[in-house]
Order: C-alpha cells, then sequence, then structure tokens
C-alpha cells in the first residue's frame, strides 16, 4: 500500500467521506490509505456530559489525547478524569470507554494503529457490523462522570 501524496487540511476540514458519527463528531484528519496502513487520527468532540462509545475492545491500539473540557475515560474497572494536554493509552484488547465529564465541550485527537480506524466507523453509521479483521467487541454501556445529569 502507498502512502497519500503530501496535503493541507484547513480547520474543520476532514478527509473525503470520513465524517463519522456514533453519537458524537468525529472528522479524520488521516486515514489508513494515507500512512500506507500505518495508522489513522481523529478529531472528535463531545457536548457537555455526552456519553461516548459503550464499553468495547479491539485488535488496535489507540492514543487519546485530551484537547479540550473534562474527558472520563475507563480503562478496564478503573475510572480517570484527563484533562487538556493528557493521554490515555488503549494497547489493543484493552476494554475501554469515554466521555464528557463536565458542562463544558470537549475534544480531542485519537491515533490509532494499525491504520484503518474510519472503516469501523463507516460501517457501524451504516447499520452494519464492524470489519472482522478489526475484532470489535462491545461489553457495556458507556462510562458516566458522577454528577452528570
Amino acid at each position: 500500500m502507498e502512502r497519500s501524496n503530501p496535503f493541507v487540511l484547513k480547520q474543520a476540514e476532514a478527509r473525503p467521506n470520513s465524517q463519522g458519527g456514533l453519537g458524537y463528531t468525529t472528522a479524520f484528519k488521516l486515514l489508513g490509505q494515507d500512512t500506507a496502513g500505518a495508522f489513522s487520527l481523529l478529531e472528535w468532540s463531545l457536548e457537555p456530559w455526552q456519553e461516548g462509545p459503550g464499553l468495547h475492545q479491539h485488535n488496535f491500539d489507540e492514543a487519546f489525547y485530551v484537547l479540550a473540557g473534562q474527558v472520563i475515560f475507563q480503562i478496564r474497572d478503573e475510572h480517570h478524569v484527563l484533562g487538556p494536554g493528557q493521554l490515555a493509552w488503549m494497547p489493543r484488547d484493552t476494554p475501554h470507554s469515554f466521555s464528557n465529564a463536565g458542562p463544558e465541550p470537549a475534544s480531542g485527537l485519537t491515533v490509532s494503529t494499525p491504520g484503518g480506524l474510519e472503516n469501523v466507523f463507516a460501517k457501524l453509521n451504516a447499520g452494519q457490523p464492524a470489519p472482522t479483521e478489526f475484532q470489535v467487541q462491545h461489553l457495556g454501556p458507556p462510562v458516566r462522570a458522577v454528577g452528570t445529569p
């Protein structure tokens, strides 16, 4: 697989056909096809107190970097509230979930490796199961912050 040619994205731009969903706002900045399958880069945002994905695990690694707001992460049975400049690392097959933990919008970046997370989102947004090669398993409801209205 070849890498894409160099490109620049302006603020609020995303790669073609890569706007996400799943109940929160997402935009892929780099697709697996851009990086020869090495990684994908996703920008996401959550409204105040908004839940993210339910507890799940899969066979790819993810790093979540918080840009704004407070985000609660469930990692296995532990809960951590992260703010701007903090990172949560999810090695493959780690059960995890995240949600906005406060009354302000939250946003961040997720790097997933190998690339291809956009293919999972595309299938799920179409009401189809995630591609089998990613081994996505849904394990429970989204994590909720204490005091969530």
